[in-house]
């Protein structure tokens, strides 16, 4: 995906020298799909990829081509190939059912229909009284047969309209779990895309500027490595929750990896995106959040912003670009602050 890795030279040739040694303890080949797997998984910006890696490699199993190969359209080509297979074959049974039943209710109904030519013919002709009760109950017999045929096809009609209705919201779980983070709920980056492809796409936004907001949790190694892991990712969850509460109406929240998360602020100027930035920090700052396996609250635990904006249409990754840019001068000017994007001193 494009502007999907963002680590710089020397960052990259760090997580190259870690999975190589990652990878030289798997059969699978030294591909480029190898090796986009393990930079993924490295640098966890894919949660999805992460998870199911961690339970594979727990259990001692090694990578072979195959299950590289599945991981990767799992967890990173586009899309969620399963859901969408799964989908198809099911959709294809049901219509194959729908099918074989219309063409017999079709042959009942014909054969109803020349039943009915036939009494017309005989109706036409000169009866006594046995004779047209001997018809009616003819009538009244092939009628009951027409009748069951469509009781049946409307019964089976109504148990394909749930059907289609359970593999409608089954996809659409699916997909939904392909577009969020499982650890904090919100957009991963996918998500992140997707929302954006439908904004760009909505008549009502065309014209309008939206401002970007790229975030980062300060000194989070830090955070890791003194209270442990599962501390730090309830710090992700906190600022996740955190992000959700300021947002509304066409906002939206991502988080792209790690410690890294993105506020798209749509129909939002600058000023209007750098005071929810202001907001956000404090909030976060004054914080306390309590530590799972101790009686006792952290706070102190502080976020860098970058803001930067566009007009819908416009290249938005760039945007996001500029956002990370500015991102990065708040961290070299100490951390804890938000910073607009400002191509002078970004250069």
């Amino acid at each position: 995906m494009k502007n999907r890795y963002k680590q710089g030279k020397a960052a990259s040739a760090e997580i190259l020298r870690l999975l190589l040694q990652k990878m030289a303890a798997h059969p699978a080949a030294f591909n480029p799909v190898t090796y986009a797997l393990w930079y993924e998984y490295i640098t966890g910006i894919n949660s999805p990829l992460s998870k199911t890696m961690n339970e594979l490699l727990a259990d001692g199993q090694l990578l072979t081509d195959e299950t590289v190969y599945e991981l990767y359209q799992r967890h990173i080509a586009d899309g969620n190939l399963d859901a969408e297979q799964a989908f198809k074959q099911n959709m294809q049974k049901v219509l194959l059912n729908l099918t074989r039943l219309t063409e017999v209710t079709g042959d009942e109904a014909g054969k109803f229909n020349e039943g009915l030519q036939k009494h017309g013919e005989k109706l036409a002709r000169e009866m006594d009284s046995d004779m047209l009760k001997s018809l009616v109950g003819e009538i009244a017999q092939d009628t009951k047969v027409m009748r069951s045929s469509v009781e049946s096809l409307q019964g089976k009609l109504h148990e394909s309209k749930s059907e289609i209705g359970r593999l409608q919201e089954e996809l659409l779980n699916a997909r939904s779990e392909a577009l969020n983070d499982p650890l904090t709920g919100i957009f991963n980056r996918r998500g992140l895309e997707v929302q954006m492809r439908n904004l760009f796409a909505n008549p009502e936004m065309q014209g309008k500027y939206i401002s970007f907001l790229m975030l980062d949790i300060d000194f989070f190694k830090k955070i890791n490595d003194g209270y442990g892991h599962l501390f730090g990712d309830k710090v992700i969850r906190v600022v996740a929750e955190v992000l959700k509460a300021q947002v509304k109406g066409q906002d939206s929240v991502a988080r792209l990896g790690g410690e890294e998360f993105a506020v798209i602020l749509p129909d939002t100027p600058q000023k209007g995106a750098f005071a929810v930035a202001e907001h956000i920090r404090q909030v976060i700052e004054k914080a306390k959040i309590r530590r799972l396996d101790k009686d006792e609250s952290v706070g102190g635990v502080t976020i860098s912003i970058g803001i930067a904006g566009c007009q819908v249409g416009a290249d938005w990754l760039a945007t996001i670009g500029n956002a990370d840019a500015a991102l990065y001068i708040s961290k070299q000017q100490g951390r804890n602050r938000s910073t607009i994007y400002a191509p002078e001193k970004a250069g």
